[in-house]
């Protein structure tokens, strides 16, 4: 295990200098990369696939992995668009209900993969198409448009005209998570069942409880990440985002995640997303189209995965072989 740890620790380090050697090369070669509208445009933008990343972290930790958080995002704020849209005597409910809507989709998944010990990869390929069904059934189709001012004005506010309201609520986010997996019970817990489910087993640990918690957390940050996005594009779509996926599972990789469990920060998930971020801006200087963004990322997944099978600290099987212990 300590072994395991150096590796994530060491290729942290390494992930740390190529956020910076990359900040540093776009600073140099595209002057306006350090321009304010572009540091803006960038403050706006990536928290939205920054939350779902963190979304999937503990789920990773666990051992297991979420796919349904894009389809979860958007069946939240579907929700709440549809709660604002009835009257304004009824958006006060718009919030709540589209974070309740997040954790009970969460805890789904966490009940399927806790009691019917399906392959958590398995099980959240299914709710995802599930969860976008039930989107695509209460839109109809189109997107839902039309929500009020105060709404779509408070998501795109930056904090003393500076600093992006999204970026200030993927930080707060990001500070929680730290605490939660490190500073609580919860997250030692987390930390040993994912490295050893036997073990936790034998140290009392109720892996079914936990497994529901942990995916009940993933849905209600999933559930934050479709508000943000609602209130920026100032619309509800059930397959908004069908990219964020492979973005989201980049970044964890990339943060050095260990699908196989036990291993995994909060600090390498925001160093990834910045690196990422950083990338499609240096992509979108050079006119890259966004297909070719997509095909870039792609191979930057495989390539990243193939770094962590080399290194050792990367067990891809264990994404379809992880199953719970009966608690």
């Amino acid at each position: 295990m300590d072994v395991r740890q150096d590796t994530t620790n060491s290729y942290l380090k390494s992930l740390a200098v190529l956020t910076a050697l990359i900040f540093i090369a776009l600073s140099i070669t595209a002057p306006s990369f350090l321009g304010l509208s572009n540091l803006n445009s960038m403050g706006f933008q990536f928290p939205e696939f920054g939350l779902l990343a963190l979304a999937v972290l503990p789920t990773m930790i666990s051992g297991g992995i979420d796919l349904s958080v894009v389809a979860v995002a958007n069946l939240a704020a579907i929700v709440a668009a549809v709660i604002m849209r009835a009257g304004p005597e009824y958006a006060w409910l718009a919030i709540p209900a589209a974070l309740t809507v997040g954790v009970c989709c969460g805890a789904l998944n966490g009940f399927l993969i806790a009691y019917l010990r399906l392959p958590p990869i398995l099980a959240t390929l299914g709710t995802m198409q599930l969860f976008a069904g039930i989107g695509i059934v209460i839109t109809r189709g189109p997107a839902i448009t039309g929500l009020p001012d105060w709404y779509t004005s408070f998501g795109n506010q930056s904090l003393g005209g500076v600093v992006p309201l999204p970026l200030v609520i993927f930080a707060l986010v990001a500070l929680g998570l730290y605490f939660l997996l490190t500073r609580t019970p919860v997250g030692l817990r987390l930390r040993l069942f994912g490295a050893n489910p036997v073990a936790a087993g034998f140290a009392g640990i109720r892996e079914r409880g936990l497994l529901i918690r942990i995916y009940a957390i993933a849905g209600f940050i999933a559930a934050l990440a479709g508000l943000v996005v609602l209130a920026r594009v100032n619309s509800a779509n059930a397959d908004y985002g069908s990219s964020y996926l492979l973005l989201v599972i980049l970044i964890n990789i990339l943060a050095g995640v260990s699908p196989a469990g036990g291993f995994g920060t909060v600090t390498g998930v925001v160093l990834a997303v910045i690196c990422l971020q950083f990338i499609s801006s240096g992509l979108n200087f050079l006119s890259f189209s966004a297909f070719s963004r997509d095909l870039f990322f792609g191979g930057f997944l495989v390539a990243a995965m193939s770094l962590r099978v080399a290194m050792g600290s990367l067990n891809l099987s264990s994404l379809f072989q992880r199953k719970v212990k009966p608690s």
